[in-house]
């Protein structure tokens, strides 16, 4: 059987010469965003997993300039640079709601059941 592709929705890429059709993150400031969310979306996003490959060279903010690392990361929808905590955290680049939601999901505490009948059940290869 095989696999479906998966489709990630790329976010957090920024325009450049190469690529003039994409956002400028100056427009996407909200100086008055809430700290507590904005720091709760940087958190998300440094928590994503890693995907497993890194770019050729290391991408350079386009707000300071600041190394902004080489790799990707996902959560299973999205899929971001790994800078992109910075341009929210240091810059207050407010990312959409859809995304700010997913962070505030993650975050909310979970009362989860365990059991450990399956792993009991279990036995050591020979």
């Amino acid at each position: 059987m095989a696999d479906s592709p998966s489709h990630l929705r790329l976010i957090g890429y920024w325009w450049s010469p190469d690529d003039p059709e994409l956002p400028r993150p100056h427009d996407w400031v909200d100086p008055g965003w809430s700290p507590e969310e904005r720091d709760l979306l940087a958190l998300y996003l440094e928590s994503g997993l890693r995907a497993p490959y890194a770019a050729a060279g290391f991408s350079l903010c386009r707000m300071c300039e600041k190394t902004n690392g080489n790799s990707e990361f996902t959560d299973g929808v999205f899929l971001w640079p790994q800078g992109l905590a910075h341009y929210v955290r240091e810059h207050s680049v407010r990312l959409p709601d859809e995304i700010i939601r997913r962070a505030r999901q993650w975050a909310e505490p979970t009362n989860w059941e365990t059991d450990l009948t399956w792993w009991k059940e279990q036995k050591a290869r020979e």
